[in-house]
């Protein structure tokens, strides 16, 4: 006895209801209610991208519309009807690919049946995918069709490009747009499929799975059978990044913290481009994947946290934000900048071969790298904020060791010999200025009265500043003065 052969998930857990599509609740809830009510249109169209229920959808429609024991607003896909449009062999239930199908010739063939009556059911429904790909005769062909349909008939067009469609065709039909499925949705029904197929799979596994669909279910049960195929009954996430082409996160914060540390050899900054082009891997995928990255490094830097926002496993984002705490995240969008940057050069030189790629890619880091060897506005001003604070902090302890030696020494007259109490602080100081000419009010010496070193000179702030960051100090009597009038 032969096996029978192996239905893809794809196909195998394909909706047979409304209420088991994923997602997509306002056309579900809309064509359930128009069933109730006996109020079906003579054409919809859904838009939307690929694989997320527009055909799986219209089916559904199509079974209903002709059920002969309906479940209030479902099919009961047990009748003659319902089995034979599920088998594909009712007459009356066509699908028309419009990619294949497109010239006017068709449409006229299609004018001509419509006018037919159905043989088995209610009603006629035509399926006509991809229907922007019709020529502009086509669809003017079309056009009287669905302005004055059979009663007999209905339509239902998808696609995926809505501007392609005339407005005229808009007009005449109800259209309802499809939207990709969450993340944590999609990863959830993934999970319930593996359950029911005693798979074993890692959380962190079907989220990259899911992530590969890109918001289509279909597709992610693609990649969910490919996943399965090479893990076997045990999905991991390590298996699922590799047959996914996704570069490892360690990979780009190591490279992140080597442009982003002044003392980096040019060598070592190469390894991580000389490494993957050694591998085979591709250089322009990992160009756009390093910009995923620092999108995602740039956000937890500000405080993002959502999981599906980010496109990364939670477990991810812990380890950013572990590891990038001292990021700077003016930096990382300077290092996003120039690297989108080198995409666009990449682009208009047109380049052949990825050893191209790799010199390209090699040189623009080297740039970066000496680019990043300058301080930043950001890291300036932190320095200098760092430096002042500091410095009011050893004013304000050497005013208090002063106010301690005033209250155990008042000021008086001085006195000598054996057993006198040596000058007191601010007598010497208040002395030492006056012997210097300097004013005795600190407040004239543009300071406040805070000092930025130890000893009785007073230097201040202003002045400590200068010498940080310029490498001098300018003296204000320096300064020629403004010519009187």
């Amino acid at each position: 006895m032969t096996r029978p052969a192996h239905l893809v998930l794809a196909r195998k857990y394909r909706p047979l209801k409304f209420a088991e599509v994923v997602e997509q609740t306002t056309a579900v809830r809309a064509l359930q209610n128009a069933a109730l009510e006996d109020r079906i249109g003579s054409a919809y169209l859904f838009f939307g991208p690929r694989g997320v229920g527009k055909t799986t959808i219209a089916r559904i429609l199509a079974r209903r519309v002709n059920c002969t024991n309906p479940q209030q607003g479902e099919p009961c896909n047990e009748c003659e009807s319902c089995r034979s449009i599920i088998d594909g062999r009712s007459l009356d239930v066509i699908e028309i690919d419009a990619a294949s199908n497109r010239r006017i010739e068709d449409v006229r063939e299609l004018r001509e049946n419509v006018k037919f009556q159905p043989m088995n059911s209610k009603r006629k429904v035509y399926i006509i995918d991809e229907v922007h790909m019709l020529t502009t005769e086509s669809f003017n062909a079309l056009l009287k069709t669905l302005e004055e349909p059979p009663e007999h008939a209905a339509f239902v067009l998808a696609t995926t490009e809505l501007n392609k469609v005339p407005e005229t065709i808009l007009s005449r039909c109800q259209v309802f747009t499809f939207r990709k499925v969450p993340l944590h949705r999609v990863q959830e029904y993934l999970a319930e499929i593996c359950r029911n197929e005693n798979i074993e799979a890692e959380n962190d596994a079907l989220f990259w799975i899911a992530r590969k669909g890109d918001g289509s279910v279909r597709d992610s049960l693609s990649f969910l059978e490919q996943a399965i195929s090479f893990c076997g009954n045990k999905v991991t996430a390590e298996k699922v990044r590799e047959l996914a082409g996704v570069y490892p996160l360690e990979l780009f914060l190591q490279l992140t913290g080597l442009l982003l540390d002044p003392a980096t050899p040019a060598q070592e900054l190469a390894t991580p481009v000389m490494e993957i082009f050694d591998q085979g891997g591709d250089l322009n995928r990992f160009i756009w994947d390093y910009l995923d990255h620092l999108r995602i490094l740039r956000y937890i830097r500000s405080g993002v946290e959502d999981s599906d926002f980010l496109g990364i496993p939670g477990s991810q984002i812990q380890n950013i934000k572990s590891t990038a705490l001292e990021f700077d995240p003016s930096r990382i969008s300077l290092i996003f900048d120039e690297i989108h940057g080198l995409l666009t050069t990449a682009f208009f030189l047109k380049l052949r071969n990825s050893y191209e790629s790799r010199i390209l890619i090699e040189m623009e880091l080297l740039k970066i790298h000496d680019r990043l060897k300058k301080p930043s506005v950001s890291g300036l001003l932190s320095k200098i904020q760092k430096l002042s604070v500091s410095l009011a902090g050893q004013d304000a302890r050497r005013s208090e060791d002063l106010m301690a030696d005033l209250q155990e020494d008042p000021p008086g007259p001085s006195q000598s010999g054996p057993g006198s109490k040596p000058e007191s602080t601010g007598q010497a100081r208040k002395e030492s200025s006056s012997a210097a000419g300097k004013p005795e009010n600190p407040a004239q010496t543009g300071t406040g009265g805070l000092s930025g070193s130890a000893g009785n000179d007073s230097i201040p702030i202003e002045d400590e500043l200068q010498k940080q960051f310029l490498g001098t100090m300018v003296d204000p009597d320096s300064v020629p003065n403004e010519p009187e009038e």
